[in-house]
């Protein structure tokens, strides 16, 4: 087991002599066996460790006794140790995200005010292993990935590192058992109300039986996509070299002419290269904004869309333009953007509240809701992802079955709308399409019907003052 670590630590280049790596340690069987494996090669391979426990204030009394274990885990080993707390359910309602999220957060923070005490050559080793990569990808899969979320879980990114990805949960049992050393049991990760535990515990089993190396195989597939990913990624850097311009402060050009000779699947990696580079973030971008830039691309000039972060892409003579959504002026009252990617939410926002949840609807007739800041849409419709904005160029609505379109600005005019209240109209918009102007218009496109199979509801909470 740990040669095979070893072997699998040289082959990805993850750490030198001279490194510091600094283990993430929560008591439970996967993290025990990285840090007795690390502990083992530490001298060998010529690197120092300490471990680190991040206590979550979910779990009460058992969260105290696995940060105890922890330490005294270290202790037996003279290896330093590290603890840090965070009250992540009260975050993740303060920031209106998920619990989940809130978790990756603060351990993100954690780590790196740990890698600060120790300079330059410090890492942070994760204990996630080969099912905990088959699982990933296949919640990539389920959100709406491209190749680069079926490579799943990197081996090495940045100063992230995970030597337990060559094993199994069942390799990881087994040695643990081999060497008599103890661990926690975690009882939230039975939790199904979590994503990534219902496809544990309810869909990996379920695999495994239509092939027992369900999860094997997953992990080759996750290989394949990690090299070609690799390729596609050094590919579309050299194609932005050719063909991005800055035109000017805040705006990045994008040059048409022999950029779209190039295959589809090489231009939306461009695409989505560029966005995070121009967003300093990955997170939330997926296929469905770069076919909406192809698509936009080879549409009429003057079109624009909008895309996460703020960004906005726009088709001008001969090239694509991106730049940050304006900022309205200091005398305006200030609005932010707010994506819409979980469910069931709330958000809050200028004057309120928004809550979302999703619904399978039911082979009978549904009755719908009359309350005028309620509304059910078509969720299965929505293309490139959901936002409460203001308005911006180019929206628009669906006004019939037909699919023909009226601009917001003329439907704001025949409602006779104050020019003030237009820039502080609230909107649900799928890019530049308008779902429902919030307490007025919603889009036909969007409306249930026959063969609507989810719902997505969302209901506005007015402030009381």
């Amino acid at each position: 087991m740990i040669e095979r670590v070893r072997s699998y630590m040289e082959q990805h280049h993850m750490v030198e002599k001279g490194d510091h790596i600094c283990i993430g340690v929560s008591g439970g069987a996967d993290s025990v066996c990285l840090f007795r494996i690390l502990e083992a090669l530490r001298r060998p391979m010529g690197f120092t460790v300490s471990a680190v426990h991040i206590e979550h204030g979910i779990r009460g009394r058992e969260s105290v006794l696995d940060q105890e274990f922890v330490r005294r885990l270290s202790e037996a080993y003279d290896v330093p140790f590290s603890a840090y707390a965070y009250p992540v359910e009260e975050l993740s309602k303060a920031e209106g995200i998920s619990v989940e999220e809130a978790g990756r957060n603060v351990r993100r923070k954690a780590y790196a005010r740990e890698m600060e005490r120790f300079g330059g050559r410090a890492k942070t080793a994760l204990a996630h292993h080969a099912d905990d990569n088959a699982e990933t990808l296949l919640f990539h899969l389920c959100r709406g990935s491209g190749i680069e979320g079926l490579a799943g879980i990197y081996p090495a990114r940045g100063n992230l590192i995970r030597p337990l990805l060559c094993v199994g949960r069942r390799d990881v049992e087994a040695y643990l058992k081999e060497i008599g050393q103890a661990y926690r049991t975690d009882a939230t990760n039975a939790d199904t109300a979590y994503s990534r535990n219902r496809i544990r515990n309810c869909i990996m089993p379920q695999l495994a039986k239509v092939n027992k190396k369900a999860a094997a195989h997953i992990n080759h597939l996750a290989e394949d996509a990690l090299e070609l990913s690799a390729y596609l990624q050094n590919e579309s850097q050299k194609l932005l070299e050719k063909y991005r311009e800055k035109t000017k402060e805040g705006e990045t050009s994008l040059t048409l002419a022999g950029f779209d000779a190039y295959p589809s699947v090489l231009k939306k990696q461009v695409f989505l290269e560029l966005l995070a580079e121009l967003s300093g973030s990955r997170k939330d971008l997926a296929r469905e904004h770069a076919n909406a830039i192809l698509d936009l691309s080879v549409g009429r000039t003057g079109r624009q869309i909008s895309l996460p972060y703020g960004i906005v892409a726009k088709k001008a003579y001969g090239t694509l333009l991106f730049y940050q959504r304006a900022k309205k002026p200091e005398a305006e009252e200030k609005f932010e953007a707010v994506s819409l990617t979980e469910f069931p939410l709330e958000r809050t926002v200028s004057g309120g509240k928004i809550c979302c949840r999703l619904m399978e609807k039911n082979k009978k007739d549904v009755k719908f809701p009359k309350n005028l800041y309620t509304k059910w849409f078509d969720y299965d419709k929505i293309k490139i992802g959901l936002c409460i904005r203001t308005r911006e160029a180019g929206d628009y609505f669906t006004i019939d079955a037909k699919g023909h379109r009226q601009k917001l600005g003329d439907y704001l005019v025949n409602e006779k709308m104050p020019r003030e209240a237009r820039a502080k109209l609230l909107l649900l918009a799928d890019g530049s399409h308008i779902l429902w102007a919030i307490g007025g218009r919603m889009s036909e496109h969007y409306k249930i019907t026959e063969h609507t199979k989810r719902i997505l509801e969302v209901q506005y909470l007015e402030e009381w003052t």
